[in-house]
């Protein structure tokens, strides 16, 4: 489970504090109609935001944080019964 913090500067903090180690995070970008959604999850918290563009400056901040600290980008999500089916 992955409990979803409401503000960005908070995941930050969060990550700012854990031991390099523990510092593995990811992040998926999904394209919608109403524009560009970004999950991001580093240990048991989460942040979830969806921008009209990818263009947003506070949607390039977030992903250039991800990028600088090495988190991995999320293609997709499949259940463990069917992953090889």
């Amino acid at each position: 489970m992955v409990n979803l913090l409401e503000n960005w500067e908070d995941i930050e903090k969060h990550a700012e504090y854990l031991e390099h180690w523990k510092k593995k995070g990811s992040y998926q970008i999904r394209k919608s109609t109403q524009g560009v959604e970004i999950k991001v999850s580093i240990g048991e918290y989460g942040y979830i935001k969806t921008f009209r563009e990818s263009e947003d400056t506070e949607f390039i901040k977030i992903l250039a944080f991800c990028k600088a600290n090495g988190f991995f980008k999320v293609q997709g999500t499949v259940a463990d019964d069917t992953f090889y089916v």
